[in-house]
């Protein structure tokens, strides 16, 4: 039953997408798994990949964080993150992360919340940073039953040292669900518009697998 339910949301996502006018370019399958062994103290483990559907481009990631949630309504993040090239040698970015992560508005059913992020960065050897400001808006289920779904919707902003300006505007459209025991998936449509750089922009769909302990 719940994995008919998470099938029609993904396709219902799709179909978002081909209505705007627009195919899905990319996929990303990520698994996040998160360990809280203290109170004040998680440890995070991102393992993802991007793919172009009608392409050579292949990615994959590998990211190790330390929340600490010690602030009244957030925490802060730090961490590190490697991404390379699994088709040839032509990409590899080491990745410094700290982040402070902010619920600036709680009201009823939704929620709001601010990520500011800082990442410096080697990019095949070349160093730079980036500043990212995202928003996340989502529905809070009201009763945790069943799928619990969260449906939600982000915006995000990317400042880029080697431009000295922005370079990228995102945003995502999804849903996260409950699945059996410390499991949970977010299904998600992306979109990200290159101002620098190209392609010009990139679409995607997204399938993340959360494990909590």
């Amino acid at each position: 039953m719940r994995l008919r339910a998470l099938s029609a949301v993904a396709a219902a996502l799709i179909a978002v997408v081909r209505s705007a006018g627009a195919q899905t370019s990319e996929l990303w399958p990520e698994l996040d798994v998160y360990w809280q062994p203290a109170e004040h103290q998680r440890t995070f483990l991102e393992l993802s990949a991007s793919a172009e559907q009608e392409g050579s481009k292949r990615q994959a990631t590998a990211g190790l964080y330390q929340d600490y949630l010690f602030l009244p309504n957030g925490y802060v993040r730090g961490g590190y993150r490697f991404t390379f090239s699994t088709h040839d040698a032509s990409y590899r970015e080491s990745r410094l992360v700290g982040e402070w992560v902010e619920r600036v508005l709680s009201h009823g059913m939704a929620r709001l919340v601010n990520r500011a992020r800082f990442e410096m960065r080697w990019v095949n050897g070349e160093p730079s940073y980036r500043i990212r400001e995202r928003l996340h808006l989502q529905r809070v289920p009201p009763k945790p039953r069943g799928l619990a779904l969260a449906p939600y919707g982000t915006f995000e902003v990317y400042y880029d040292s080697r431009f000295g300006a922005i370079s990228r505007l995102a945003g995502r459209v999804g849903t996260e669900a409950r699945l059996v025991g410390p499991a949970s998936v977010d299904v998600y449509v992306a979109r990200q518009d290159n101002l620098r750089e190209s392609p010009s922009y990139v679409n995607a769909l997204g399938v993340t697998i959360k494990l909590v302990y």
